[in-house]
């Protein structure tokens, strides 16, 4: 035998190839918020994170159309996320809520893989400092953010890019948090925008975290 082919049991080569990481395609509702915060995550596999200003089903579309054009599949083993929030309108109800479910539906349908907040993507930040029981806008947990971190949150830029290092320490504790939230509820039950507060955006992380450099 040369020198240097080892063999495993059963007399063939091991396979030196190392398996291929995923790449994440992450779709963004919000312009700012969301992608700035995932793109701080310190991986070398992603391959799109862009906020589109786009509601919920046309992000949807939009994400589908990249799958097609770059032929994504199953075996590509590439993950593709939408990121949306339900924003509670009053004046956009019942629309609003069908659109929510519908664009959940469709995404998880088509091997889209979703990490949606019920109301906001803030609940995701709040979850590193406290538990989330009852339901609340969005301002309230823009409020909670600032009386945790002590910085004033705006949603804008510098803000955004400062989020994940201010919050690193206790992400293990919002996962488990989010985790506890979402076993409140019944899986099988699609009507997610009666789920609040909900969310999903922990399981993202965790697919991250998976590939920290």
């Amino acid at each position: 035998m040369a020198k240097g082919s080892r063999r495993h049991k059963g007399g063939r080569r091991r396979n030196k190839k190392r398996e291929q990481k995923p790449s994440f395609h992450i779709f963004c509702e919000g312009v700012n918020t969301e992608p700035l915060y995932f793109k701080q995550f310190p991986i070398p596999n992603l391959g799109h994170c862009k906020g589109y200003g786009q509601t919920k089903m046309p992000l949807v579309e939009t994400a589908l159309k990249y799958k097609r054009d770059n032929g994504i599949t199953k075996k590509s083993k590439d993950q593709i996320w939408v990121v949306f929030d339900y924003d509670y309108s009053g004046e956009l109800q019942p629309k609003q809520k069908e659109e929510f479910n519908n664009a959940i539906i469709k995404a998880e349908s088509n091997n889209l893989k979703w990490a949606v907040s019920n109301d906001s993507f803030e609940l995701w930040y709040v979850l590193h400092f406290q538990n989330c029981n009852a339901q609340q806008l969005r301002n309230w947990y823009n409020q909670r953010i600032e009386h945790f971190t002590g910085e004033p949150y705006d949603k804008d830029r510098n803000t955004a890019k400062k989020m994940y290092d201010l919050l690193l320490d206790k992400q293990d504790d919002a996962i488990q948090r989010a985790e506890t939230l979402k076993s409140k509820y019944d899986e099988n039950n699609r009507a997610y925008a009666d789920k609040n507060p909900y969310t999903t955006v922990h399981e993202l992380v965790i697919g991250l975290n998976k590939h920290i450099k």
